[in-house]
């Protein structure tokens, strides 16, 4: 990556659009404009070589912090050198002109991405994979002391490399550095960046850290997976109190293109956007590791590779059934595939959502135990009357399933679920229940609620204004209670 540098000329600048010359470079295309400046297509007037030149606009150029803000993405971008973000070359200062020269990108935004209707929307693997790459791409960021602030589908391009997507983190112009510089240009009071994408810390001006991206790439994905962003108010101040106080709505069932959003990745979006800083993702890192999780690459077709013993252990019984000359029991046995099949379904979406591996799952670092299994039962006798069991060997790998959910008692076994019922208390009453594997806001305690029962454990999550977020398991196969009590947040009056 090339030096940055600095030059002066005595006399004033010809006037800059399509045509003229800045330094070495010919702007010959406008391809974009913004609140602070331009951006040209530009060619080296010997060389040939394509570049971008980003032109700070001229009622900002008389403002030393803005050019000195401006000029400070050359400087950061540098000092990061990573290969998902976008590469500055120069950055040049006249009388009356600030620019920079910057590689030209050919590709989109992933806001145009995310314009597309229908089955032309990207599929959740292609978006995964964008947001994959901008987070390795800002964890590289803050490993360098620099915190983005303004993070939003407008600043990602996707270039296309190789037949596969290449994603670029664009605008570092209002990126925090550690620094005495930065400290004394963006102090705390200061309100910089996009509001709907902005962490409840920065919308209230005070100091932020690199939790505020990870929030920020929440809300990203959160765009994503339902097609609008968790948070929207008239004014400023509507929108600041809504996002620092509500908890966003629960995520779809569908992508905009039609695709199941798997469990776990709506629930590291959740995650993404917790109040306090401390119960999100503790780093950019441990996102994108996240998202390299197989039940979120894979998404619906995971489940679809589940559903493949249950389908072959169906026709391995009809076919016994008919040769054995009992055709009647064809029926039974495609009931019971089937249900076994809705089991196997709803195990795995309760299942991606593991207990955290990096932090504790409680607001305090520690991390809450969970519910106590229930005693192994012994398993049931095997019926005659039910060949799928044991044609169904293909499911032996998944004991728990196999103890707990199948039909027992013969033909006289009801194939509805039955619900089980959570008890929910918390000291003091008052907080907020919400459901990790779901995104389902359950009540407030105390709280009593039915639930379907699973043959698994899922999280569950209490929050109240003023006081710790615990996280903590409930066994689903039998009704179930939890009392909490909930730690003060010692610092929260200093805070206000």
């Amino acid at each position: 990556m090339a030096d940055t540098s600095t030059s002066t000329r005595a006399s004033q600048p010809p006037g800059v659009d399509v045509g003229a010359t800045l330094g070495s470079y010919e702007l010959v295309e406008l391809l974009g404009a913004g609140a602070m400046g331009r951006v040209y297509r530009g060619r080296h007037v010997r060389l040939g070589r394509e570049v971008a030149v980003k032109v700070l606009n001229a009622e900002y150029v008389a403002r030393p912090d803005i050019v000195q803000r401006f000029f400070r993405e050359a400087r950061v971008v540098n000092d990061i050198d990573h290969e998902h973000i976008v590469e500055v070359w120069d950055f040049v200062e006249q009388p009356g002109l600030a620019y920079l020269v910057m590689e030209l990108l050919e590709g989109e935004s992933l806001r145009a991405l995310m314009k597309r209707r229908g089955r032309k929307y990207p599929p959740l693997r292609r978006l995964v994979g964008i947001m994959t790459q901008v987070c390795d791409a800002l964890a590289a960021a803050h490993g360098k002391g620099v915190v983005h602030r303004d993070l939003k589908p407008d600043n990602i391009f996707v270039v296309p490399r190789n037949g596969a997507d290449y994603a670029k983190v664009l605008d570092f112009g209002v990126a925090k550095l550690h620094d005495s510089l930065d400290k004394h240009e963006t102090s705390a009071g200061v309100i910089l960046g996009t509001p709907h994408y902005m962490a409840p810390e920065q919308a209230l001006g005070r100091e932020v850290d690199g939790r505020a991206d990870v929030w920020a790439a929440g809300v990203v994905l959160y765009e994503i997976l339902a097609g609008a962003v968790p948070f929207t108010a008239p004014s400023f101040v509507e929108l600041a109190t809504r996002i620092r106080e509500e908890a966003p709505k629960p995520l779809p069932r569908k992508t905009p293109r039609g695709e199941r959003i798997p469990a776990l990745l709506a629930a590291a979006v959740m995650r993404c956007l917790e109040k306090a800083p401390a119960d999100r993702f503790r780093s950019m890192g441990a996102l994108a590791d996240a998202l390299r999780e197989p039940e979120i690459r894979a998404g619906g077709a995971s489940r679809l590779r589940l559903l493949l013993p249950v389908g072959a252990a169906l026709a391995v019984a009809a076919f016994a059934a008919v040769r054995l000359g009992v055709p009647q029991r064809i029926s039974a046995a495609r009931e019971s595939a089937g249900k076994v099949a809705r089991e196997l379904v709803d195990d795995a979406r309760a299942a991606v959502l593991p207990e955290p591996r990096r932090e504790g799952a409680a607001g305090n670092g520690q991390r809450v135990p969970a519910a106590p299994a229930r005693p192994p039962q012994p398993p049931a006798p095997a019926s005659p009357a039910r060949p799928l069991h044991a044609a169904s060997s293909s499911t032996a790998s998944r004991p728990a399933l196999a103890a707990s959910s199948r039909p027992r008692g013969g033909a006289a076994a009801s194939t509805r679920r039955a619900a089980v019922e959570l008890d929910l208390r918390s000291t003091p009453a008052g907080a907020t229940v919400l459901r990790l594997d779901t995104g389902e806001r359950l009540g407030k305690t105390p709280l009593k609620v039915n639930v379907a029962q699973k043959p698994a454990k899922v999280w569950l999550q209490m929050r109240l204004d003023g006081y710790t977020t615990v996280k903590f398991a409930v066994d689903l196969r039998s009704d179930a209670s939890a009392n909490v009590a909930l730690k003060r947040v010692a610092s929260k009056t200093a805070r206000r």
